[in-house]
């Protein structure tokens, strides 16, 4: 069966997928004032730049391309939550448009989105989810590489890695949901750009398995931080 598309469910469900956490919240309705079409980040280098700024001047002191991978890990939680927490909970493809979505500018942070009139696509295969989403993150990454000295690893490893935090997060509210966890979660880190950038240790439980990355996100470069949880070089 082809995929239709379906506003007035997306409008009832998007409001929803808020009670996972902050990085699933996306603003329905009227487009605040300020708002940024989403597309600028990859088009204007100066509107990157300054995300890139923010960040910098949030960590201080740290070096630029690590401010760069922690903005872009920002986005990408941003971009994958509320595709993960809409195919999860409901089996749908929230369909975020690069033309329809809108980002708001912050100090630091999570970064808020906006999509005046969501629509949701029903049928939809979590390759669809992956597609949607490497189309709205990989015009950015190629933008960022063009402003600074950054690996591709880093910046998909970063997605891939929050591909799993948002898993997480629904799981640990929607243990049940563990199962189909496990399988997005393996359709969504083993395709295109996440591909061999990381493997999904066992756990005691499925809901228990975490994915442990092949690469790192520089944050531990700031004094005083250690890698992450996810990082290579803890397994290392």
């Amino acid at each position: 069966m082809a995929a239709s598309p379906d506003t007035d469910r997306a409008l009832r469900l998007v409001p929803q997928l808020a009670g996972f956490g902050r990085f699933f919240d996306v603003g329905i309705g009227a487009v605040p004032a300020g708002a940024r079409p989403w597309t600028e980040l990859a088009s204007d280098p100066a509107a990157l730049a300054g995300r890139i700024d923010g960040v910098a001047r949030r960590l201080a002191p740290v070096e630029r391309r690590v401010a760069a991978s922690v903005m872009f890990q920002g986005l990408t939680a941003r971009v994958w939550s509320p595709l993960i927490g809409a195919h999860l909970c409901h089996g749908v493809l929230l369909d975020l448009t690069p033309g329809a979505l809108h980002w708001l500018p912050a100090p630091g942070g999570a970064v808020p989105l906006h999509c005046a009139r969501p629509v949701v696509q029903r049928e939809a295969a979590p390759g669809a989810v992956y597609e949607r989403g490497r189309e709205l993150l990989e015009p950015v990454a190629t933008a960022l590489r063009a402003l600074l000295p950054i690996s591709p690893r880093v910046l998909w490893g970063n997605s891939a890695s929050t591909v799993a935090e948002a898993l997480g997060a629904v799981t640990a509210a929607r243990p049940e949901l563990a199962e189909r966890a496990r399988e997005l979660g393996e359709a969504l880190t083993e395709r295109g750009r996440h591909a061999g950038l990381g493997t999904w240790v066992p756990g005691a439980a499925p809901a228990n398995r975490r994915y442990q990355r092949l690469s790192c996100c520089l944050y531990h470069r700031k004094s005083g931080v250690a890698p992450c949880e996810d990082c290579v070089l803890r397994s290392r």
